[in-house]
């Protein structure tokens, strides 16, 4: 099987097994008891299914294949809800139990950041939402990140790895650097055009040292086929918002620049896209009347490029959101329906689960 991700050594061996499974499974080990386990994963709130490739990756290098046949799971994508079994792996208990909590781990993290993407992706209306998060979690989860966030519907990310394993371009072309290192603006935009591949979209970040109306008319002026500004004002100023985002946009109209993109990022969350949809709506819906005052049209346009905006970054939300609540559950010992207190014993019925292959 071809190794998408990459999981580090100490988890492929088990290292990072709580001390609790390693110690019992000693004990059965030294007891010689050894029975044939099923464990479902199951949630306890709603979300967004995903790090099943991850699992399949670690239990390919250490389930028995004896025992693959008995291992299905949901979809990276698929919608699950509280209670619901996301995971099933038959196995003896010695062959999986130093394995249970890499593997919870992986789609308890992972299906956090699918499903913060989601939140992200339905309050933005249609609006592409990118995941600019790879700096808020440690290195080693980047990749994992950046994938998730595209399983919760988001249309790119930020990072290398991201962009490998997702097999997108990473997005960004301008970072902040750039323009503080030249010291204006319009140098680091001459820099950026110059220098960038060419099959790269050229888009020039503004705000981040000069006020964004004039500087979107300083790089439309001297780079009129530029393709995008990203609006990005400093948090210190307030961060970017659906009222900036409006002015430049307006003011970029009446310059004659419709057709160029503009693109917002910074710590953004579902209720901020939410704010800047609802400030398009009433500039849409004043366009409108203008054009056709008996309209009573508030409705957004399905033409991505008379959206105020035409990408939104997230820089937090996706990458900082919690885990979902997910925990591994014994289900049956040889066959025979087990379960702790508060529980049905057995497994639980689903239709939902498929099994999962072994390339």
């Amino acid at each position: 099987m071809a190794e998408k991700f990459d999981i580090i050594q100490k988890v492929l061996l088990g290292d990072t097994s709580e001390a609790s499974l390693y110690r019992t499974s000693q004990i059965l080990r030294s007891q010689g008891i050894n029975p044939k386990v099923t464990i479902e994963f199951i949630s306890r709130e709603g979300g967004v299914f995903c790090g099943i490739g991850e699992v399949t990756q670690l239990l390919s290098r250490n389930l028995p294949e004896t025992f693959r046949d008995e291992v299905s799971s949901l979809n990276d994508g698929d919608i699950f809800q509280k209670n619901e079994v996301l995971l099933r792996i038959s196995s003896t208990y010695a062959a999986i139990s130093q394995f249970i909590t890499a593997i919870n781990g992986f789609i308890s993290a992972s299906s956090g950041w699918a499903t913060a993407s989601k939140e992200c992706v339905d309050s933005s209306e249609g609006i592409p939402i990118v995941n600019f998060g790879a700096s808020q979690v440690h290195p080693n989860a980047v990749g994992a990140m950046d994938y998730s966030s595209i399983q919760g519907g988001a249309k790119g990310c930020s990072s290398l790895i991201g962009g490998t394993i997702t097999d997108l371009t990473p997005v960004g072309s301008m970072d902040e650097s750039l323009v503080l290192l030249s010291g204006d603006v319009v140098e680091a935009a001459d820099s950026l055009v110059t220098n960038l591949n060419p099959e790269l979209p050229k888009v020039v970040s503004i705000g981040i040292i000069g006020d964004e109306a004039e500087e979107a008319k300083k790089i439309v002026e001297n780079f009129p086929s530029i393709r995008g500004l990203k609006i990005e004002t400093p948090q210190e100023r307030g961060g970017a918002n659906g009222f900036i985002i409006r002015e430049v946009r307006e003011r970029l109209d009446q310059l004659g620049f419709s057709n160029t993109q503009l693109s917002i990022s910074g710590d953004l969350d579902p209720k901020s896209i939410a704010v800047i949809v609802e400030i398009e709506k009433e500039w849409q819906s004043e366009i409108s009347k203008v054009i056709n005052p008996d309209s009573d049209d508030n409705q957004v346009s399905s033409n991505l490029n008379r959206r105020i905006v035409q990408a939104i970054g997230i820089e937090r939300y996706i990458a900082c959101h919690k885990p979902i609540n997910i925990s591994p559950h014994i289900k049956t010992i040889d066959g025979n329906p087990v379960a702790k207190r508060g529980q049905i014993p057995g497994l639980t019925s689903t239709a939902r689960l498929s099994k999962v292959t072994f390339d």
